[in-house]
């Protein structure tokens, strides 16, 4: 829907939060990002022998 694009670029052009978590590709309305939604590589710790 073009409306809903035109909303999220006035969003990032005024510099909003929610403009800016779009821009990031975060979350947007407030949930907890530590954990949930994690893609790409998994950083692991080396383990001591």
């Amino acid at each position: 829907d073009s409306k809903l694009r035109e909303d999220l670029e006035r969003m990032k052009k005024i510099r909003a939060h929610r403009g800016m978590r779009h821009y990031w590709g975060l979350r947007v309305r407030g949930q907890h990002t530590k954990t949930t939604g994690r893609r790409g590589r998994t950083v692991g710790v080396s383990k001591k022998k």
